[in-house]
């Protein structure tokens, strides 16, 4: 996972209410109460394509002390339920100037 981005899935709708979010899949029909660091990571996401290093830059500075050491776990963890979830989608990085 460690050379991919990842960006919100196509018409996916998200409310957000206070740290948390609803969020509506329309590939399951289904609709998902995210917790604040899932919700969070939907937000970059729908900012612009992100990393998983970047999910772990972020996780880190939000957790407490004792979980800080497993913030690449945790971003690792969430990104894949995420994407489970088909609330967000894998790109591959462009590793050649020209795509």
């Amino acid at each position: 996972m460690t050379s991919l981005r990842f960006a919100v899935a196509t018409d996916v709708r998200v409310c957000v209410l206070d740290d948390e979010a609803i969020v509506f899949s329309p590939f399951s029909w289904e609709t998902h109460l995210l917790n604040p660091a899932a919700a969070l990571v939907l937000e970059i996401a729908a900012s612009g394509p992100c990393t998983e290093a970047g999910i772990r830059d972020v996780l880190a500075e939000i957790l407490g002390e004792q979980d800080r050491p497993r913030a690449a776990e945790y971003a690792r963890s969430l990104l894949r339920e995420l994407v489970d979830l088909r609330l967000l989608v894998e790109q591959p990085l462009c590793s050649d100037a020209g795509g």
